[in-house]
């Protein structure tokens, strides 16, 4: 059953209006006598809840820009300024021989607003350990050599990348090298062999942070053998990386 429709009082805000009753612009007149301007029609429902969305949807890309471009966390890493001071290296010299001569090693480091780097390469003399030379006085093998690696992360995140990083090495240190997952030891880690047992890696991320350690053995010039066991190696390299994440945290 339809009831009649509820009558609302003239001038009425919602009253009813067919657009055979609605006055035209001619017959509207002012307070003062002069006609009066055209009434602007209603703005539908739906634009005003399609600018509410745009609003909306503006708000929310902006959070997402900020929440987007925000740094990351470094999680206490700073910047190397020598490496060479801050990789001392306890262990390996302990184990095999000091650096050689007054200086520490050859220490280079970079800094940009997107990553830092630093790099410290040096030599170990065993105790006792003299390089060979023939009748001319040509060197017959040479030292043990450390390479230290760090690349501070302060815009990406190295972590999707690093295990494809690590293994693509593979083909520097030759299709029998071992690559093997450490444990216990950053966010990941793993340690590198060269197939010829001169050459062994360590490479670790923990955060924003990716470090190498590597010690490329020396050559016994009798035997022509390498002069260092990288099996005995790698428990060193694993203290001497410890204690490196430790100080470049202070």
């Amino acid at each position: 059953m339809i009831s009649e429709p509820e009558m609302v009082p003239e001038g009425h805000f919602g009253a009813a209006e067919f657009p055979s009753q609605r006055p035209s612009s001619d017959d509207l007149v002012a307070a003062d006598g002069e006609p009066a301007a055209p009434r602007r029609p209603p703005r539908p429902a739906w634009l005003w809840a399609l600018g509410g969305a745009a609003v909306a949807s503006a708000v929310w890309a902006g959070g997402l820009y900020v929440y987007g471009t925000a740094d990351p966390d470094l999680g206490g890493y700073r910047t190397s300024r020598d490496l060479c001071l801050d990789a001392e290296l306890k262990a390996l010299t302990a184990a095999i021989g000091e650096r050689t001569g007054d200086e520490r090693g050859s220490a280079w480091d970079s800094t940009h607003r997107t990553l830092d780097e630093a790099v410290c390469d040096t030599d170990l003399e065993p105790k006792g350990y003299e390089i060979p030379v023939d009748e001319d006085g040509n060197e017959m093998g040479s030292l043990p050599s450390v390479s230290v690696g760090y690349t501070l992360h302060k815009k990406t995140d190295p972590g999707p990348e690093f295990e494809g990083n690590v293994k693509a090495r593979r083909d520097m240190f030759g299709e029998q090298s071992v690559i093997r997952r450490v444990d216990g030891l950053g966010e990941q880690a793993f340690v590198l062999r060269d197939s010829e047992g001169v050459g062994i890696q360590l490479e670790v991320l923990d955060g924003q942070a990716v470090l190498r350690l590597s010690l490329t053995s020396y050559w016994d010039g009798e035997s022509g053998e390498p002069a260092v066991d990288l099996s005995e190696v790698e428990p060193l390299l694993v203290e001497d990386m410890r204690a490196l994440i430790v100080k470049l945290k202070n």
